[in-house]
């Protein structure tokens, strides 16, 4: 299955003074067997990308949809990707962890036993134990337990994609690994495109990595060609991972030792990304 976007605007504020155009023209395909990471400076259009790929925002121009055939026909976004925000609890419905998680597969009128089972699988993988947790009021859960509550809502949906806002933003070091984890183990299972400024998560996770800067993609391409090109990186306020860094520096003062160092670093860890 493919979210295509195609010659993509959205303007806010269109027709008045200081009317913005968050995307300008964009044309990108998501697939659901890879992992993508969309990157770039603040008010790049990013979350805008996201909100429109999950159907919860439509374009100003142009058309947004998912092709799971492969001839070009329509189907509703909102019916194939969900959108976890970077602040969880703007976008929980209920009291309860359960209840919460619950919220979906109810509305798509499934039976009491399929609901109990959705969330208690979804809850499982998104690492909160369903004992411990799904009696639980929103309010009394840490940051990072309410962005697994968030995710475990969509997974609970069961759709082709997970699209992500800054999953990791303001964790503590094992909380932000334990939602790397997360990701490693559902990118197998569904698309994910998850929007993050922390570029050493990108690399670890995504295979492809869409760049983006004032509306427009800059860049699109296997993660560890973008993330090489360090000079655009860095010229848009973002931090490339250390080992990409040491690379383009050596690289500059002698190519011979920065192929050495590139694959003492890299072509171990990439080999088996790739297989």
């Amino acid at each position: 299955m493919t979210i295509v976007l195609e010659r993509v605007d959205v303007e806010f504020g269109s027709g008045l003074p200081g009317a913005r155009l968050a995307l300008k023209g964009l044309d990108i395909s998501l697939r659901s067997d890879e992992c993508v990471a969309v990157v770039g400076p603040t008010g790049a259009g990013k979350t805008t990308l996201l909100e429109v790929a999950s159907g919860l925002l439509a374009p100003t121009r142009g058309r947004a949809w998912a092709d799971g055939r492969g001839d070009g026909g329509d189907q509703p976004l909102r019916s194939v990707a969900g959108l976890v925000y970077q602040f969880p609890e703007l976008q929980f419905f209920e009291d309860t962890v359960f209840d919460d998680v619950a919220f979906g597969p109810r509305r798509l009128g499934l039976s009491t036993d399929a609901v109990r089972e959705r969330v208690q699988s979804a809850l499982l993988r998104s690492g909160l134990e369903p004992g411990a947790f799904a009696g639980r009021n929103l309010a009394t859960l840490s940051a990072g337990e309410k962005r697994r509550a968030a995710i475990a809502g969509i997974l609970a949906l069961e759709r082709p994609f997970l699209l992500l806002d800054e999953p990791t933003a303001g964790l503590d070091p094992a909380t932000r690994e334990g939602i790397l984890e997360l990701l490693v183990a559902e990118r197998s299972e569904r698309g994910i495109v998850l929007v993050s400024h922390d570029l050493d998560l990108v690399d670890r996770v995504a295979e492809r990595t869409v760049v983006m800067n004032a509306g427009v993609v800059v860049s699109d391409g296997r993660t560890r060609d973008v993330l090489s090109d360090v000079e655009r990186l860095e010229g848009m306020g973002l931090a490339p991972p250390v080992g990409y860094v040491l690379i383009s520096r050596l690289q500059r003062l002698a190519p011979t030792e920065a192929a050495a160092v590139r694959n003492v670093l890299f072509e171990g860890r990439l080999a088996d990304a790739e297989r």
